[in-house]
């Protein structure tokens, strides 16, 4: 018996913010090359992944939940304050610092 497993992967890019707005500009061309049903070769097996769905978020550190990590600019969301960004990497502010789970010291909550 088969499952179904739905698969989320985050990818983030850089543009200018003209591109925001544009009609089929750099982030649709991105999301439309990303967002391709493909076969995947795992080892000796190949894997038929289908495209479901796809979203895009302009990240804003003052209106949202997100920011970079103050060690290594990395984006990261605080995982201790309300309305976290569960597409990005776990994160809490340590000693007044918004740091991403990489860069949080090794015994702290969100520390990966």
């Amino acid at each position: 018996m088969k499952k179904t497993v739905l698969i989320n992967a985050s990818f983030l890019v850089e543009v200018d913010e003209t591109e925001v707005r544009k009609d089929f500009g750099m982030i649709d061309q991105v999301t439309n090359e990303l967002c391709q049903g493909q076969t995947i070769k795992i080892g000796t097996s190949e894997v038929s992944v289908k495209w479901e769905s796809c979203s895009t978020v302009v990240l804003d550190p003052v209106s949202m939940n997100c920011g970079q990590c103050s060690t290594c600019g990395g984006w990261t969301t605080d995982r201790e304050k309300s309305n976290p960004l569960l597409q990005l990497c776990n994160g809490a502010t340590f000693e007044g610092k918004l740091l991403c789970d990489g860069c949080l010291p090794e015994d702290h909550r969100w520390s990966f």
